[in-house]
């Protein structure tokens, strides 16, 4: 009778721990499911989309003030048209490709970035569902999760994340600036003021 009993509740436990070991599978495998489902992928891929958009924006914006003040800062000194204007607007062209590149690295690892996040509460939640979570709640808090890490991962977009990408210009409105009110001083003691332009040792 001992031995019939010890057997019965031996198979019973293993029964109870095949089952339990089948939960967990079952969680892990779904929770799996979710994070690495085309739908998921789908919103990495606009996010990664909406973040280039973003920061590409911002370099627009960044250009349009830009091509006002060089506009302005070479006719203030009449040298639109010539070598300086050419040689200004093709580093003004140079800084706009660099900040393209910026603005695609930065969309890419705000991407990389929900990846990780996602990835990160993927293994908390596997974590959880072999101390037992039920399915439905695993696939509950999964989705909860990556709705917080997208929502996470937008409101880390900073427009200053791309910097002053045509800073490198700012010596060239300064030097414009300069000129143009020492044209004026001379100008108001009737002198006359020879501008020599921006070339060697002015502009570049």
């Amino acid at each position: 009778m001992m031995g019939g009993g010890s057997n019965g509740s031996a198979t019973k436990a293993a029964q109870e721990e095949s089952w339990r070991q089948n939960n967990i599978n079952q969680a892990v495998n779904q929770i799996n499911a979710i994070y690495g489902g085309a739908a998921r992928q789908n919103d990495i891929n606009d996010f990664l989309g909406a973040s280039r958009s973003f920061y590409t924006n911002e370099l627009e914006k960044q250009k349009g003030v830009a091509d006002r003040s060089l506009k302005f800062a070479m006719a203030r000194n009449g040298l639109t048209g010539g070598t300086a204007s050419i040689d200004a607007n093709r580093t003004l062209g140079e800084n706009y490709q660099s900040g393209i590149l910026s603005a695609d690295r930065l969309a890419q690892q705000a991407a990389a970035d929900l990846r990780t996040a996602d990835d990160n509460s993927r293994m908390n939640l596997i974590s959880q569902a072999s101390t037992g979570m039920g399915l439905t709640s695993g696939a509950q808090q999964a989705a909860q999760a990556m709705q917080a890490n997208l929502q996470g991962s937008r409101g880390a977009m900073k427009a200053n994340a791309l910097g002053d990408v045509f800073g490198g210009l700012s010596s060239i409105f300064d030097r414009s600036r300069t000129m143009a009110d020492e044209r004026k001083g001379f100008q108001s003691y009737g002198q006359s003021f020879y501008s020599p332009g921006y070339g060697s040792g002015g502009f570049r």
